[in-house]
């Protein structure tokens, strides 16, 4: 660097000379007052151009300032009343109630009930979802619904009331359903449309494009899977930030009285219902992979994909897994918390139970000791008894000798 700028020196500096010496002779004073008169101007310029590159830059600094910055993308759910007012698009509901549904049982009893008429997928055999066609149509725009093993249920061309009692027909044949309220804050909304120059299905912000004259079953399904997804994975946001708002007091205790008072049994039951919950989401669930059923058929993959996409499902499901780890490093903390206090506890008892040893043991110390003292030590009453009989074994040995 300091060769590249002794050269671009040099340069100017005799371009500037070559200008302004003149072309005859001239005496060396003239000489050196002119070169002077060069190099100062070139150096100064030069100083200003370093200090200028070096220094920090207000008014840049102050006009990128105002460029916006890139939010995140954060999806929020539709409202009902907005979607249906639209002309020509019709409601898709999904709710997620239970973890799973007993679909055996479900069936039969839709078929007992003669309102809906279970069907098959374009002679598709999918054993995880019932589909359920309404006997009586209302309108021109035929209304089904679709049952999920995992335990969520979506509606096409259903109002909400008959979505709610539906809902309610479902209860006995759910395992482990979750509260009501959770059930509807956590449900997707949606609409769908025929558009007649549309050539596929595809999705288009809140609306899925359908082909009119043509069944779209298969469209619909991964449509309705991927709102399922949706769906189970906010009623498990819903879960964790219950559990969160449970741990929230004893991290507040921590920090208040720089102490946890917790029950091993309950921080145990912590654990396990969040390990509970990282199982459903990694392992049980699809939210990972894609499902081996899209695995032959592309333009399905690719609906499910945008859907998934659109509900935030990937970042969504990388969200939760690290609230997750959070949660249980907490609550690992506080269970080596207890089990400390615990570990305190059981020392401090047998530090007690020791004492209490030592201190019996002294006891039959003294005891045995004292018993000691008292057999030496002669009583008065029987001191005479001992000099008498002292006498009479002496006056005996004397009658013997005497004899």
């Amino acid at each position: 660097m300091s060769v590249y700028l002794s050269r671009m020196l040099k340069t100017a500096i005799r371009g500037r000379v070559a200008c302004v010496l003149p072309t005859g002779a001239i005496s060396p004073k003239q000489q050196f007052i002119s070169i002077k008169s060069v190099y100062i101007p070139v150096l100064n310029q030069l100083s200003r151009r370093f200090r200028s590159s070096d220094a920090i830059q207000p008014t840049a600094a102050l006009e990128n300032a105002s460029i916006p910055l890139k939010k995140k993308i954060v999806h929020k759910k539709s409202i009902a009343e907005n979607l249906s007012q639209k002309e020509g698009h019709f409601l898709t509901l999904a709710y997620a109630t239970a973890n799973s549904y007993d679909l055996k049982a479900l069936k039969e009893a839709l078929v007992e009930q003669k309102l809906y008429e279970p069907g098959n997928l374009k002679t598709v055999e999918i054993g995880n979802v019932v589909v359920a066609n309404a006997v009586y149509n209302i309108g021109s725009e035929q209304r089904e619904i679709f049952f999920f093993k995992e335990g969520a249920v979506v509606f096409w061309n259903c109002s909400e009331l008959e979505a709610s009692n539906v809902l309610e027909f479902v209860k006995p044949y759910e395992l482990e359903s979750y509260p009501r309220e959770v059930i509807e804050k956590e449900r997707e909304i949606m609409t769908y449309i025929y558009q007649p120059n549309s050539k596929k299905c595809h999705l288009q912000e809140s609306c899925f494009i359908m082909v009119p004259e043509r069944d779209n079953s298969l469209e619909r399904f991964a449509f309705s899977h991927a709102m399922a997804q949706s769906a189970r994975l906010g009623a498990w946001e819903a879960r964790l930030e219950w559990l969160a708002a449970a741990v929230r007091y004893h991290t507040a205790s921590m920090e208040r009285e720089g102490a946890a008072h917790v029950d091993k049994k309950e921080v145990v039951r912590k654990l396990g219902e969040l390990f509970s919950l990282r199982h459903r989401l990694n392992v049980e669930s699809d939210m990972l992979d894609t499902p081996d059923f899209y695995w032959e058929e592309e333009q399905l993959e690719r609906l499910y994909s945008n859907t998934l996409a659109y509900f935030t499902i990937p970042r969504r499901t990388r969200v939760l897994n690290e609230r997750l780890s959070h949660c249980v490093e907490l609550l690992e903390l506080l269970s080596s918390w207890a089990a400390d206090r615990h570990h305190i506890r059981l020392e401090w008892m047998i530090i007690v139970l020791i004492l209490a040893e030592v201190c019996f043991e002294l006891l039959h110390i003294f005891e045995r000791n004292s018993f000691r003292l008292d057999r030496r030590r002669p009583s008065p009453e029987r001191r005479p008894l001992f000099s008498s009989d002292l006498e009479e074994s002496i006056v005996q040995e004397i009658s013997i000798i005497d004899t």
